[in-house]
């Protein structure tokens, strides 16, 4: 690669975002070394990887940056301001996302263009891409982008994100149906481009017995929000339970329901059956998976239209030779071969689910291949080194 590429997180590293982390390491591997920004906090080093991360005081500096640009790029002013305008903000948070992002492109775009960056790519549609909008804008450095579930369909997406999507070189998505739901919004095919999340960590599963003679072992991991259909989850163990069938649900993850979904799991009786853990390290998490047969993901459309693509947990699960029961709703039943690798199940409609674990339960032996293809759709489908090798060669074009 000829062109010096910058890319920029909104904070980095996070705790959760274990895929953007597998990636730019792999990208590493394969010789790839972009200069990392992260626009809020974040950690100096990573994996011996230097972050550049933008310090907040520098805000101040916006007095003089504001009327500089101003005078400069009077067009890029007008262009940006004019889509504010235009719509309303669709939440506080995105407030403060679009304009730290913006103050950030006006104070750090002078440096971006003396360090003489061919490419900015933004890992993110949110602040990240708000960023790589305004210093492109300032400095014509082109500039791709990550748009991802949340991104699309949250609101209808964020404040800027028509004109991010207009001026993007590139629009890397992870799902078909966030894929289509780009297209729909006006990008034409041939900048979007769909490179599915890796993973770098292949479990080795000691055996394909139940790993409980006297109970079904189910897992779950995920924010505990409204797009991932916990509320259908417990109502899938009282039907288990109303059914006589002897199981364990443990779910790890937190977040906003937490409180009232536990409240919920006791005023149902569920509290000897399903056991919330709080979030859990990476490490921790892997060893879950293989503690289990049977591994629930029941994602639904919340109310303001937020859903997934494909949950990193369904690869993981697929490559711990997990049982994989997912919702056929927006872009998780992706990740699998219905029938094949996996169910993919409607979450409003818990019958097929009962039925399937019933019969696991009683012949869990039957379920082996189905296990075992899944492994190998985890390898064929989600290797990271495959991931970072398609990026690689996109931003190769871009920044030549």
């Amino acid at each position: 690669m000829s062109g010096k590429v910058a890319f920029l997180y909104a904070t980095f590293p996070r705790p959760t975002e274990t895929f953007v982390r597998r990636e730019l390491k792999a990208l590493g591997d394969q010789g790839f070394h972009p200069v990392v920004h992260s626009i809020w906090k974040g950690k100096s080093r990573w994996e011996g990887i230097r972050i550049h991360r933008f310090r907040l005081f520098k805000l101040c500096t916006l007095c003089f940056w504001i009327p500089f640009w101003a005078f400069l790029k009077p067009r890029a002013f007008v262009e940006i301001l004019s889509v504010l305008w235009s719509r309303p903000c669709p939440n506080l948070q995105n407030w403060n996302e679009t304009f730290l992002g913006l103050g950030f492109a006006l104070v750090e775009a002078s440096a971006f263009k003396r360090e003489g960056y061919s490419l900015l790519h933004a890992v993110w549609a949110t602040m990240p891409a708000t960023a790589a909008l305004g210093i492109s804008k300032l400095t014509d450095i082109p500039f791709s982008m990550g748009a991802h579930a949340y991104d699309v369909f949250r609101h209808g997406g964020d404040w800027l994100l028509s004109l991010k999507f207009e001026e993007a070189s590139l629009v890397r998505t992870t799902s078909d149906s966030s894929a289509r739901r780009i297209s729909q919004m006006g990008v034409d095919s041939g900048r979007v481009k769909l490179i599915r999340r890796g993973l770098g960590h292949w479990p080795q599963r000691d055996s394909f017995e139940r790993v409980s003679a006297s109970r079904l072992e189910l897992l779950s991991v995920g924010r505990l929000v409204e797009k991932k259909g916990y509320f259908q989850q417990l109502e899938l163990a009282c039907l288990l339970e109303a059914e006589g069938l002897p199981f364990r649900l443990r779910i790890i993850g937190s977040g906003p329901l937490g409180r009232l979904l536990e409240k919920e799991s006791h005023r149902m009786g569920l509290e000897e059956k399903v056991f919330f853990l709080g979030a859990r390290n990476e490490e921790r998490t892997r060893a879950a998976f293989l503690e289990c047969d049977v591994f629930l993901f029941t994602g639904v459309v919340a109310k303001n239209g937020d859903r997934d693509g494909i949950p990193n947990v369904i690869p993981e699960a697929l490559s711990a030779g997990c049982l994989v029961l997912t919702s056929n709703m927006a872009g998780a039943s992706e990740a699998i071969e219905d029938g094949v690798s996996g169910y993919s199940l409607d979450p409003e409609n818990l019958g097929p689910w009962v039925s399937l674990l019933g019969e696991f339960h009683l012949a869990p032996e039957k379920f082996r291949p189905l296990r075992e293809a899944a492994c190998a759709r985890a390898r064929e489908a989600f290797d990271v080194r495959r991931t970072a090798r398609e990026m690689r060669a996109e931003f190769d074009k871009l920044a030549n």
